[in-house]
């Protein structure tokens, strides 16, 4: 084969490999040559330095740069390098592994995917049991997508609108949200036939210490994934995770600066976290597969 032969190639398979994304503006099928994305209507999105597609319309957005900022992002990263949640991380991956290890080919999003600890890591489980896959990840977080580019090149990141979410319907083999809102319609719009979704949440009791320390009256509610999918898919089974984290100062103040509990805490209350030698705190976690519902032939939602 000719080198000019082999750069058409690479192209097709490029065209190929990403012909599941849809233009944000016409919803025609985005074909990708090279670092270019581009429908038939001429829509056009080049690919950023850091690596990843901006597919986010200024519509879209409630806010100049919405999602996580850089101070999150950085602390998010932190937390998760350091191993405190590789426990969901591995256990989400075997699922994952348990479901797709016998297709030939499947089509992965992981949606809403922060700084992308979940995607590269199930990426290379995916990878290391020779699971043919391409793996999409997206955020509305530009500063999270660019610190999720900086993990691998081997991942398709997104700058978009989970809610409205880039792709063809129905192309998704395995969708995978971690600790994100969940939007069931959308979910099974994005879902293929036999297309399963893989949802961590937070059970009552996680980080219950951490609530009793910054809450005079804390709050322990569980949200209800199945009921909220039951429209929409069929609840195959539940993996409740139960384990205890013991932090350094420093991965407190990662863990502060990366959710919404530090908003609300005073500065006297974290300088007390803080000046633990280490602090130890349940964590409780509820991860649920779920297997799309077929349409229904009378009212076809999808």
């Amino acid at each position: 084969m000719s080198e000019d032969q082999s750069n058409t190639s690479i192209k097709e398979n490029e065209c190929t490999r990403n012909s599941i994304l849809s233009c944000p503006v016409c919803q025609l099928t985005l074909e990708r040559t090279g670092k270019n994305l581009r429908c038939e209507n001429n829509h056009s999105y080049d690919q950023a330095k850091q690596g990843y597609f901006n597919l986010l319309m200024n519509t879209a957005k409630k806010s100049k740069q919405p999602g996580d900022n850089l101070a999150m992002v950085q602390a998010r990263t932190g937390f998760l390098n350091a191993g405190h949640y590789q426990g969901i991380s591995d256990a989400l991956n075997q699922i994952a592994i348990d479901q797709l290890w016998q297709k030939p080919h499947s089509n992965i999003l992981d949606l809403g995917c922060g700084e992308g600890y979940y995607s590269e890591r199930l990426h290379y489980a995916l990878s290391d049991h020779q699971i043919d896959h391409d793996l999409h990840a997206l955020d509305i977080s530009k500063d999270a997508v660019k610190a999720a580019c900086r993990r691998t090149k081997d991942i398709n990141w997104l700058v978009a609108n989970a809610v409205h979410a880039p792709f063809n319907r129905h192309s998704m083999d395995l969708i995978i949200n971690v600790f994100n809102r969940i939007q069931p319609e959308a979910l099974h719009n994005l879902s293929s036939d036999n297309g399963r979704v893989i949802i961590a949440s937070a059970g009552a009791h996680h980080l219950k210490q951490l609530k009793e320390a910054i809450y005079e009256t804390p709050k322990f509610v569980e949200f209800d994934a199945i009921a909220a999918m039951s429209e929409f898919f069929e609840h195959e089974k539940r993996l409740p995770l139960e384990y205890t984290i013991k932090l350094d100062p420093q991965s407190t103040q990662h863990l502060l600066g990366m959710t919404p509990h530090a908003w609300r805490c005073s500065p006297e209350t974290q300088a007390s976290l803080l000046n633990q030698d280490e602090l130890e705190l349940k964590v409780q976690i509820n991860i649920d597969s779920f297997k799309r519902k077929p349409l229904n032939p009378v009212n076809p939602w999808g």
